[in-house]
């Protein structure tokens, strides 16, 4: 099992690297990290699908993935505030 989501994030490491608006490759990129059991960067991920999908105005995947990123902060006993960096501009 490990290995599919090993394979996987080489994938979309390569889909992003490619297309760094790919917000469905970020959205899979979490769920492999996830499988891997790799919350912080499961979560860090999931936020960088958000964005992009938040700047999209996509708002039927803007909620799964706000949904997805509850469950990891849950799963992993991780506290969002920990990830809310300042942003540049």
């Amino acid at each position: 099992m490990k290995e599919i989501y090993e394979k996987g994030l080489v994938e979309y490491k390569k889909a992003v690297k490619k297309n760094p608006q790919d917000a469905n490759a970020y959205f899979n990129m979490s769920k492999a990290f996830d499988g891997l059991n790799e919350g912080r960067k499961a979560v860090l991920a999931a936020r960088k699908a958000q964005q992009i999908w938040e700047l999209k105005k996509d708002s039927e995947n803007s909620v799964k993935v706000r949904k997805r990123l509850r469950q990891l902060y849950k799963n992993y006993d991780l506290n969002p505030q920990e990830f809310d960096l300042p942003h540049h501009h």
